[in-house]
């Protein structure tokens, strides 16, 4: 998980809170004053350490954001042999939906699922009682 400043981390110790100690997760924030040089360096060795060989799919809080941008720059440099996918939106429902199905799910189904999950996470309590 990518993020400006904490929100990566914070969000990584909540879905620990959900769903205990996870293996295989990083989470990388942006801090005010970093260079993107840096965080692209601290983004590289969190691929480093969570890749399988299965492929490793990067959640990001924000489209064109500069954590999401210089993941893309990774993609198309240090880590363009990588299997990656980038989803952006990082939000909790994506998260744990990619906790449950990293290990019984390829990376294109995967993305699928985190992508179905971040929109369903999405209620409005007034228009469930409508409903």
């Amino acid at each position: 998980m990518v993020s400006h400043c904490n929100l990566a981390p914070e969000l990584h110790k909540t879905l620990e809170t959900v769903m205990g100690v996870q293996q295989h997760i990083e989470s990388v924030g942006l801090h005010p004053g970093e260079s993107k040089e840096n965080f692209k360096l601290r983004v590289v060795e969190a691929v480093s350490r969570v890749d399988r060989g299965r492929g490793v799919l990067i959640l990001a809080d924000l489209f064109g954001g500069t954590p999401c941008n210089a993941c893309f720059e990774l993609i198309g440099s240090e880590l363009r042999n990588a299997r990656i996918d980038i989803l952006t939106g990082l939000n909790l429902p994506m998260a744990v939906k990619a906790c449950r199905a990293r290990h019984v799910k390829s990376l294109k189904e995967l993305v699928s699922v985190v992508k179905k999950a971040a929109t369903e996470g999405v209620m409005s309590y007034a228009e469930m009682l409508v409903e």
